[in-house]
């Protein structure tokens, strides 16, 4: 699955990405990767390899992504110390890689910890994450354009948020990149 989308005319606006990159869907054998790497058997070598074939589709697919930074989603201190790493942070480094971004893994930061998303609707999403990251020198974004990286987008709350803040922090451009897009999201409830 390959998946590029711009904001609608209305979205268009300060504050909002302006287009987010998916290479998968967050299902069967990608979505297994990722939740073993985070959950369970931790599989880093599998997201790692996982991560470079993203990249090159990306590549083959969009042709070079033109920004100056690469940052990726911070994780919770508390999510950090659970797992051990940011998967985001795995990611970033090859997209920033293959790409030839400079890759800033500091410079968003989350201010305050936050509940899984996983667990939340599409409101609920929304508001977890509401002040939920900070920007450690504006300076470094002044200007910028900037891609944001993440394992999974499923309402984009995460990325609205951080671009949010990497916009009112002076940065000129936003642009997300998601290993794998979530298809489906029962509004009644968590998402599947």
């Amino acid at each position: 699955m390959l998946t590029i989308a711009y904001p609608h005319e209305r979205c268009r606006k300060i504050g909002v990405p302006t287009r987010l990159l998916c290479v998968y869907s967050y299902s069967g054998k990608v979505r297994d990767c990722i939740k073993f790497s985070k959950y369970g058997a931790r599989q880093f070598l599998s997201l790692r390899k996982l991560c470079i074939e993203a990249t090159s589709v990306c590549s083959e697919e969009w042709g070079n992504l033109s920004a100056d930074l690469c940052l990726p989603i911070p994780s919770s201190p508390k999510k950090l110390s659970q797992r051990g790493f940011n998967q985001a942070n795995m990611i970033a480094e090859e997209v920033s890689k293959k790409f030839k971004l400079v890759l800033k893994k500091d410079l968003l930061v989350r201010s305050r910890s936050t509940e899984s998303q996983h667990t939340q609707n599409r409101e609920g999403r929304r508001e977890n994450v509401k002040g939920a990251f900070t920007v450690t020198n504006p300076g470094q974004l002044l200007g910028k354009k900037v891609i944001l990286v993440d394992d999974i987008s499923t309402t984009g709350a995460t990325f609205l948020e951080s671009a949010k803040v990497l916009y009112e922090a002076g940065a000129a451009e936003v642009q997300c990149f998601a290993l794998s897009k979530r298809e489906k999201v029962c509004y009644n409830g968590a998402a599947h």
